[in-house]
């Protein structure tokens, strides 16, 4: 006999659900009213926060003062511009971008009469800023730097530390340096002059017995360019990539003579320095100034006899930011907007050779990138 066989269980199935059709959900509308009030609203906050703190809202601000082509030179990013320039360019031919006063973004909150700069060191470097201006007095046997009387609150070895990585970084720039003796020694420890604690740094120490030092293999002689020639001509970018030329404006002990650099306000420089400004409404007679120093820097011949400078920046009867970028109350158009707004405009004249030295308190993205812009002129993309 066979298995006996199961019995099959058979469930009956339950019948497929009927699928309801659901009508779609409609977005609900906003009120054409609300939308309208909402949008009211958020521009009326906006003209509140213009109003009582723009630099909240807007670029190109700081403090309250306004100025297309001041206060955002971080936003530019130009570490080695200098690469795309052929080495036997003259330094002369170029268009330079730099600073007043290069130090003294730290004095805001001490003292805002001498505070010409926004940015830190690296940063400028970074933008694309290679004219710098170092003033330094003697404390202790060593250089510090101030604006006048003002002490910034940073060292010449602070400096150095910035410049000699930079360059490390970026062996195909070149910075322009002016070195400045900005007043008598500071204290009674001191038994050196300012040129001997100078070369103290050139050899590769601090100035004292501080132990400021420089990093190991990354002295001042390893990149200074010695220029003790007066009678040699200013040296081309090829000669001077990842180095420093120092515009000499400290006494040295060779009569007088410049040692280490080119002479500051000498035969082979053509500067215009007029920062004595009475007020802001003696601020056209500057931008006069500065206007024709460009012009000359344009105009003339590119034959390496001078290198040209402009300062754009003033004080003593105006602050510096007013100066850059014109009273809070904008009946007057800062010097900043003026210089930036002819470098651009002139920059298509097709005589037009170079901007030469440019320097700026509270320089922008616009006002340094206008001034590169010229260098197109020597057959290179920047």
């Amino acid at each position: 006999m066979g298995k006996p066989s199961l019995p099959s269980l058979s469930l009956p199935l339950p019948p497929p659900p009927r699928l309801r059709h659901r009508r779609p959900v409609r977005a609900r509308r906003v009120p054409p009213l609300l939308a309208l009030a909402a949008a009211a609203a958020m521009a009326l906050l906006y003209l509140l926060l213009l109003a009582v703190a723009p630099c909240l809202v807007r670029g190109g601000c700081y403090r309250g003062y306004r100025s297309a082509w001041s206060f955002d030179a971080h936003a530019g990013h130009h570490p080695a511009w200098m690469a795309a320039v052929p080495d036997d360019t003259n330094l002369t031919s170029l268009s330079i971008p730099g600073t007043h006063d290069t130090m003294t973004y730290g004095l805001l909150r001490r003292d805002p009469v001498l505070n010409c700069q926004n940015w830190n060191l690296s940063v400028q470097l970074d933008a694309g800023l290679r004219y710098l201006d170092i003033r330094a007095r003697l404390r202790d046997d060593e250089l510090h730097i101030y604006h006048g009387d003002g002490y910034t609150g940073f060292s010449f070895a602070d400096v150095l530390r910035d410049v000699l990585a930079f360059l490390v970084a970026n062996p195909s720039e070149a910075l322009v340096m002016r070195l400045k003796e900005e007043g008598r020694p500071v204290g009674a420890n001191n038994s050196k002059t300012f040129e001997e604690a100078f070369v103290g740094y050139y050899r590769g120490g601090g100035g004292g017995s501080s132990g400021e030092r420089q990093p190991r293999n990354n002295h001042l002689a390893d990149h200074l360019y010695l220029y003790d020639n007066r009678s040699a001509p200013i040296p081309t970018l090829g000669a001077l990539r990842s180095r420093v030329f120092l515009l000499q404006d400290f006494a040295s002990s060779s009569q007088g003579a410049p040692s280490y650099g080119l002479a500051w306000d000498g035969p082979q420089m053509a500067l215009e320095d007029a920062w004595i400004v009475p007020d802001v409404y003696h601020l056209a007679e500057k931008w006069t100034a500065i206007r024709t120093a460009l012009e000359r820097a344009a105009t003339d011949a590119l034959d390496n006899a001078r290198l040209y400078l402009a300062h754009v920046s003033a004080s003593i009867g105006v602050l510096p930011v007013e100066a850059a970028a014109g009273p809070l109350n904008r009946t007057v158009t800062g010097m900043n907007d003026m210089t930036g707004q002819w470098v651009r405009d002139f920059e298509r004249v097709p005589e037009a050779r170079r901007t030469g030295v440019v320097i700026f308190d509270f320089p922008g993205r616009q006002a340094i990138e206008a001034v590169l812009a010229w260098n197109k002129k020597l057959g290179v993309k920047v």
